[in-house]
């Protein structure tokens, strides 16, 4: 059931999404939708602006938040963000410390699925901190913690399920990592180029068994004259390195 101020999602008749506070007006050049008209009704429900366009209401989930809420840095995508799930295998009650939160992106949806595990962040920079702080709150989530502390200097966290790092220098955490992770456990670097990817992999082979990928996207569109790639995808964000702590 829709109650007031809560973030419901509306979905116009293109496929456009809109996260928004369920309270007042919402004006879309489609017209305006009196959302007071929502409240004590079901997901699902659809309105009608003053024009007659109709919205379909959907309560958001974490992918949908992720997509619209407050970013600063780039993010990681979801496509990278679901290939660390994928390699590491992490589930509920895993613990997870992240360097770089950056705006939250990767936390939110990592502390989803661990919940109620932990996800604890090392960040330096204190308006990224604060943004992320802000989203996370946002969504309600309760498994989060959040230090304004350089990883470099040290992880205070022990017997982690993932190290994950997007920071310039992962290199230097290497060691660290390895002292943080319990046996079985993985370190994750987030490397835009080749010159950061082959730094990190260098200094971590004397620790971990290594892989290296990237994930690269590409929708499909089918229209009357047939069914093709979409000419606009997303390609190389940055190159995922995993290694497992096995000896």
């Amino acid at each position: 059931m829709i109650t007031e101020g809560e973030n419901i999602l509306l979905i116009d008749k293109k496929g456009k999404k809109y996260m928004i506070k369920c309270k007042g007006k919402f004006h879309s050049h489609y017209g305006i939708l009196d959302l007071d008209e929502l409240i004590g009704k079901d997901y699902g429900t659809k309105i009608k602006t003053h024009k007659g366009d109709e919205f379909v209401v959907l309560k958001p989930n974490f992918i949908d938040y992720i997509e619209k809420m407050r970013k600063m840095p780039q993010i990681i995508q979801p496509k990278d963000a679901a290939v660390i799930l994928a390699v590491t295998g992490l589930s509920r009650g895993s613990n997870v410390v992240e360097a770089g939160i950056g705006s939250g992106a990767l936390t939110i949806f990592l502390a989803n699925v661990i919940y109620p595990g932990k996800i604890y962040c090392y960040e330096v920079r204190e308006d990224f901190a604060r943004i992320a702080e802000k989203n996370i709150r946002e969504f309600k989530l309760n498994n989060v913690f959040i230090k304004i502390k350089d990883i470099y200097e040290g992880i205070e966290e022990e017997d982690i399920d993932l190290v994950a790092l997007d920071i310039p220098e992962p290199e230097k955490v290497v060691k660290d990592a390895y002292e943080s992770l319990k046996y079985g456990g993985f370190v994750f670097a987030y490397t835009p180029s080749l010159e950061q990817m082959l730094r990190f992999r260098e200094k971590a082979e004397k620790y971990f068994q290594i892989k290296t990928m990237e994930c690269i996207l590409r929708e499909y569109e089918s229209r009357k004259l047939g069914t093709r790639p979409k000419t606009l995808m997303i390609g190389h964000t940055g190159f995922l390195t995993f290694g497992r702590k096995i000896f």
